[in-house]
């Protein structure tokens, strides 16, 4: 697997505000399917990796006994700080940190998540083998990804419409990281974990416009923000608009709503 663009934390730093406002509660609802499939018990110790703003954290926080929340961007370990503090949660703490070379002893928790995370680790492997070390034996571990494109219209019609006009932008294709379900099969029982099961989930999210959907983009969307960074203002205004454009055309000028089909993987360390 090649290594992602988006495995700089720099990127993850500058949507954190705009990920936390647009996105948590969208992905919360996945963070509650993760939580439900893993099926902990109330005393559970739990490490949340690539944890961004603390979307499973905070939720995973009502229900087990201790919440250890990692990720390398700091903005999002700033943010998942202020989170926690606003909520008066006295049980997780966040920790700036690899989750590629995890700084815990071996058999520290009972459960480790990734919610859209460890697909777009460098060396995805190395995570899920920190992850495997890190649980104790019958510990779960619980890893989302995205289903391909094809089945979100309009944000398949979104980055089809920016590769139109820049080829050489590294997103779009049908197809995604762990997007399949054997793929991620293969990937848990790669590094040791056993009784793997692979859930397909889906949520709604709405959009008053295209040009609301974009708006939201712009300020959330990693690849956007990857790309924008490599142009000038006045490309960025022009390729939005452009796509604003195409988007009408498609689907027209009121309300979207899509749907998101996701993956989970759950899987125990025997």
């Amino acid at each position: 697997m090649s290594v992602s663009p988006l495995s700089r934390p720099d990127v993850w730093n500058a949507v954190a505000t705009g990920y936390t406002a647009d996105l948590v509660p969208l992905f919360a609802a996945y963070a509650r399917d993760a939580l439900r499939l893993a099926a902990l018990p109330p005393g559970a110790r739990v490490l949340d990796v690539a944890a961004g703003p603390g979307t499973l954290a905070l939720l995973a926080a009502e229900h087990v006994s201790e919440v250890v929340a990692v990720d390398f961007a700091a903005e999002m370990i700033a943010t998942l700080r202020r989170r926690v503090a606003e909520a008066g949660v006295g049980t997780v703490t966040a920790i700036e940190a690899d989750g590629q070379a995890l700084p815990f002893d071996t058999g520290r928790f009972d459960g480790v998540f990734s919610m859209f995370g460890l697909i777009f680790f460098p060396d995805p492997a190395a995570g899920l083998r920190e992850a495997h070390r890190v649980l104790v034996p019958g510990g779960r571990i619980a890893v989302s990804s995205w289903a391909p494109l094809g089945g979100i219209p309009l944000l398949s019609a979104c980055f089809r419409a920016m590769k139109a006009h820049l080829p050489w932008l590294p997103f779009g294709d049908e197809t995604a990281p762990f997007g399949d379900p054997e793929s991620l099969i293969d990937a848990l029982q790669g590094v040791g974990f056993e009784d793997v099961a692979v859930h397909t989930v889906e949520h709604r999210a709405d959009a008053a416009s295209v040009a609301a959907f974009w708006e939201t983009n712009e300020r959330s969307s990693a690849p956007l923000v990857l790309l924008r960074q490599q142009l000038s203002a006045a490309e960025w205004e022009a390729l939005g608009a452009s796509v604003v454009d195409q988007l009408r055309r498609e689907f027209g000028e009121g309300e979207v709503a899509m749907a998101w089909p996701a993956r989970i993987a759950v899987g125990t360390k025997r």
